[in-house]
């Protein structure tokens, strides 16, 4: 069936993270040393604009539902609380809410690793527009260094990947809470690879302070990637 009457939703709101980049690009174009954007570049940076408003969307998400589970975990009784001698009774949660925190702990290391696919896929793209050649490939190693060179740690790149890689291709994430420095009323949750009956493996769970850290590095990189690709136009 052919479509002959649609309605377009408004997204202009969505972040203008590449929006520095096309002005630089379009004033190299009014000074003759580069061609017009070609739509397929354009469309690319839509693309990313576009993930980079879902994951705040997300975060906000994430952080509603992390305050709300410190308030629903303050109910707990004693015998809820497990030890490494000593088994608790499992805590209930009102399954939509854990469910749909869930939901967004994975989408979040997803849509992550998604926008970092698709800003390596930009980046080449707009060296290969301003007519430069990739000082090291792949392109992940020039944004490394990129980060690097702006006083930047890289290593979340790595950390990024081995988790989302295992919950995309190997199992599906669990939480539990860290109660350990519960009477300083700090909490970290703990986003297991497996059900797990003690934490001394760093290696079969993430901490929510982990991702915090990763997300974070993501976030920080934006500035110095986007100040780069600009640069390549003047």
């Amino acid at each position: 069936m052919s479509v002959t009457k649609w309605l377009h939703v408004d997204y202009i709101a969505a972040d203008p993270w590449v929006l520095p980049i096309w002005t630089a690009a379009n004033r190299a174009v009014e000074r003759g040393r580069v061609g017009a954007l070609p739509d397929e570049l354009g469309q690319l940076g839509l693309h990313v604009s576009t993930r980079l408003s879902m994951i705040q969307t997300l975060i906000r998400r994430i952080n509603t539902c992390a305050r709300r589970l410190e308030e629903l975990i303050a109910t707990r009784q004693p015998h809820h609380e497990f030890t490494a001698p000593d088994n608790g009774y499992a805590f209930s949660l009102p399954p939509d809410f854990k469910y749909a925190f869930l939901v967004d702990l994975d989408a979040l290391l997803f849509e992550v690793n998604s926008c970092c696919e698709l800003m390596g896929r930009l980046f080449e793209r707009v060296y290969e527009h301003a007519g430069k050649a990739l000082p090291l490939t792949p392109v992940g190693r020039t944004i490394r260094q990129v980060l690097e060179a702006a006083g930047q740690d890289a290593e979340w790149f790595a950390k990024l990947d081995g988790h989302r890689n295992f919950f995309i291709h190997e199992g599906a994430p669990y939480f539990a809470v860290d109660l350990s420095r519960a009477d300083t009323g700090h909490y970290d949750l703990l986003i297991m690879k497996r059900n797990l009956r003690s934490f001394e493996d760093g290696r079969q769970f993430v901490r929510y302070s982990e991702l915090r850290q990763i997300v974070g590095g993501f976030q920080n990189s934006k500035v110095p990637v986007q100040e780069h690709l600009a640069r390549l136009f003047s």
